[in-house]
């Protein structure tokens, strides 16, 4: 997938953790809410332990993110634009998250995208990976953090320096040294560089964290005013040398506005409706231009998409909306599968995709992982 997402409620796979008989609730900060990070929250705040949840963002879910445009003007007015720009979808394999993703869809937070997937290998089209249930949040891959993230303390915009030990327990304090309180017990939930730095007082973890590898992502996101020409809603672009790595529709996705596809590659698509598109660069292609101007960037994905649709036999319509971003951390070339890392006797850990084989699904294991983990040393203590 590009870019490449226990608790003791009915929602859970049905793994439980029993609370000992000499329990206390313990103060736990959990620093970053991506999915790994909510999951762990999650899990210890059943078990009825205080967890504070930190976010140097604007919301939570990491890079199951989406991007909300405003309707281009000169249109008719409508919802917002919205761009998958991070995660495009996630699998489920594990029983135990394949449990967890259906009571997110009974509970309509996410649900299968049916849309028709391809391959293009420089030469031709072909379908591609059809066997495979795609899940996708709605009506954005936001949809699932942000609900996830209600009822959690959670407090947002907020970066946390590297957690001080002192006297027996976890100092924390953000980065203009307000003192954000001290904890028995921290969770790191953010990229393994970021988590490396995070860990400064746990060494051990740190230098664990610190042999991890990402690629980064451009990726661009497209609103056309009409149908974009092309037979396949997902594209994997196979082409080793660039610039484009995924195309996307990201309005034929569940609870988005569907366009006139049909239509579309018949050659009488007159419809109005907004066709929104997500293009992700190759990684090689984005590390070499990682720091070029935006609109250089913008300009080179976008003719390559255009000579995509031309060799399927289109052209481009008309663009009313588009904008670009970079994703530093986008997939993990070198994961752990550890699981997570933990120090029983710090009572300090890390999770995140980057412990357990990237992936959503990997980084949601990974949260109620480290959960586990410290829930079972609370227990044994």
């Amino acid at each position: 997938m590009p870019m490449a997402l226990v608790s003791s409620d009915s929602a859970t796979d049905g793994r439980s953790t029993q609370v000992p008989a000499a329990w206390r609730a313990l103060r736990i900060a959990v620093i970053g809410a991506g999915l790994s990070g909510l999951a762990a929250a999650r899990m210890l705040a059943d078990q009825q332990h205080q967890v504070s949840l930190f976010e140097k963002s604007r919301g939570c879910g990491g890079r199951a993110a989406t991007r909300r445009a405003a309707y281009p003007s000169g249109q008719p007015s409508g919802q917002p634009l919205r761009f998958d720009h991070g995660a495009q979808y996630f699998t489920a394999r594990d029983p135990g998250f394949q449990r967890r993703v259906q009571s997110w869809a009974q509970r309509g937070l996410v649900a299968p995208w049916d849309g028709r997937i391809g391959a293009f290998d420089g030469t031709e089209f072909t379908p591609a990976g059809q066997e495979t249930t795609r899940w996708v949040g709605v009506p954005g891959m936001s949809a699932l953090g942000r609900e996830l993230a209600k009822g959690l303390s959670v407090r947002l915009e907020t970066r946390v320096m590297p957690p001080r030990w002192c006297r027996g327990r976890w100092q924390l304090s953000d980065e203009a040294g307000t003192d954000l309180g001290r904890f028995d017990r921290v969770v790191v939930s953010a990229p393994a560089p970021q988590s490396a730095e995070l860990l400064m007082d746990a060494p051990r973890l740190a230098a664990q964290a610190a042999c991890v590898d990402y690629t980064p992502c451009w990726t661009l996101m497209l609103g056309f005013d009409t149908p974009v020409p092309l037979a396949f809603d997902g594209v994997f672009v196979n082409q080793t040398q660039g610039p484009l790595r995924w195309v996307a529709r990201d309005s034929s996705k569940p609870g988005r506005a569907r366009p006139a596809r049909d239509a579309a590659v018949a050659g009488n698509a007159t419809r109005s409706e907004e066709d929104c598109w997500v293009l992700h660069a190759e990684p090689g292609w984005t590390r070499k231009h990682l720091n070029d101007p935006p609109e250089q960037v913008e300009a080179a994905m976008l003719e390559a998409f255009a000579a995509l649709v031309e060799l399927a036999g289109g052209s481009l319509p008309r663009i009313n909306w588009r904008q670009s971003h970079s994703w530093l951390y986008s997939l993990v070339e070198t994961p752990l599968e550890e699981g997570c890392l933990w120090d029983p006797a710090l009572g300090i850990g890390a999770c995140g995709d980057w412990c357990n084989g990237a992936r959503i699904e990997g980084a949601w294991l990974s949260g109620e992982a480290i959960a586990s983990r410290l829930l079972a040393a609370v227990a044994s203590a």
